[in-house]
């Protein structure tokens, strides 16, 4: 490991880029393939609903996996558990490519989702285990302003990719960039979690955990509201390949434009939110984006309702919602970490497993509900948002666990 031999900023820098670059495997491995459904579709014999489990299986396993990776990194260190699952993350990529029919893809799939659990997890405990609250916000939003211009890139180079040559690519493509993300892993990234501070594998103990952090409405509230804009923007882009392609009539090039303005929107509003914060705080950060997201939600619904073919109105609907989202997603989720300093990897595996259970459920309710238009995404987005704000507002009319930023 090279990373004793550097001076501490370089190798801050370069725990970040290694971390970008696992996030970047991330989006890729959640959006990159999804301009190949209609492909895939044929190629497997299969239906339109059912080839929406190659999503909605991989984020089950993905939630399935986080609740055990977060308290193995509390208890044997982060750079341990990172390795192994990078080394998984790999492996299972490559089945992917490899897959001959829609049973092993997807058997794979689910590898590929508990794998990826492991740097969404334990990345999260790194930054908290060597910076404040306020500095690690900061650096979540960096690091999301180059992981959605990578979610933004992903559909784009995938409708190209399919378009071109074969759905199979695209994998072959996540494959190269978790190759590079454990080579990186192994070299730079030291642990991050003090001998002192790791606790001993107890089932019991890790239960009593978990039952603690269920227990607190606080946490799991925050958790709901945190994962608002990711939940939702993977139910968006998980239908819209379907709606735009095979229903509006909008050619596989042209989709992967339409589904870059959501994320372009969130790539730039990332980045002004790690600017924001740095200037006006988080509180002023946190009240702007809730604003900003409780519009572009709003719009989405009543687009849907009186104008749900228009591609264009969806979309910029879809990135109001994004920009909004993009600035409260790392304080929330950071503030909810932070509620239990001595856990913070159990923390963020329960966060984890939050995000993708509710992912899952809702990509699933959507494609039970899938009728070739946006009505659906757009109710599920505004029944999330109503409950998301609910939440808040008994957040804070409680003095115990009123949600403060400053």
């Amino acid at each position: 490991m090279f990373s004793n031999k550097l001076s501490q900023r370089t190798s801050e820098l370069l725990v970040l880029s290694v971390v970008t670059l696992m996030y970047i495997a991330l989006c890729a491995e959640a959006d990159m393939y999804v301009p190949a459904f209609p492909e895939m579709v044929t190629y497997f014999s299969t239906t339109e609903d059912k080839i929406q489990l190659i999503l909605s299986l991989n984020f089950a396993g993905l939630c399935f996996a986080s609740m055990i990776c977060g308290p193995l990194s509390d208890a044997i260190g982060r750079r341990k558990v990172l390795l192994s699952g990078m080394l998984l993350f790999f492996v299972s990529s490559l089945g992917c490519v490899f897959s001959e029919n829609f049973t092993t893809m997807i058997c794979w799939r689910i590898l590929q989702g508990m794998s990826a659990s492991v740097p969404m997890v334990v990345a999260c405990a790194v930054f908290l285990d060597k910076y404040s609250l306020e500095k690690a916000s900061q650096l979540i939003g960096i690091l999301n302003s180059v992981i959605t211009a990578a979610m933004a890139g992903a559909p784009i180079l995938g409708a190209w990719i399919t378009n071109h040559f074969h759905w199979r690519l695209n994998f072959v493509i996540i494959a190269i960039i978790v190759a590079l993300s454990l080579l990186g892993t192994f070299l730079f990234i030291d642990e991050s979690l003090p001998k002192d501070k790791q606790k001993p594998i107890q089932i019991r103990a890790i239960l009593n955990d978990y039952y603690t952090l269920i227990r607190s409405f606080k946490f799991t509230s925050l958790c709901v509201i945190a994962m608002l804009p990711f939940t939702i923007i993977v139910v968006y882009i998980s239908n819209l390949s379907l709606i735009f392609i095979n229903h509006l009539g909008i050619s596989p090039d042209a989709f992967g434009y339409y589904q870059a303005t959501t994320m372009g929107t969130y790539v730039i509003f990332s980045a002004l939110g790690a600017k924001l914060i740095a200037k006006k705080g988080l509180e002023y950060t946190k009240n702007l984006g809730s604003l900003i997201t409780i519009t572009g939600g709003t719009s989405l619904a009543a687009t849907a309702l009186f104008n749900p073919t228009s591609a264009i109105l969806i979309c910029l609907s879809m990135s109001v919602f994004a920009a909004g989202g993009s600035l409260i997603v790392g304080i929330f989720s950071m503030k909810a970490l932070e509620i239990f300093p001595d856990m913070k990897g159990t923390s963020s595996g329960m966060m984890t497993m939050i995000r993708q259970l509710l992912a899952s459920v809702l990509v699933i309710t959507s494609e039970l509900s899938f009728n070739g238009t946006i009505v659906p995404v757009a109710m599920i987005a505004f029944i999330y948002l109503c409950v998301s704000v609910l939440l808040y507002c008994l957040l804070q009319l409680n003095p115990k666990t009123k949600v403060s930023t400053a």
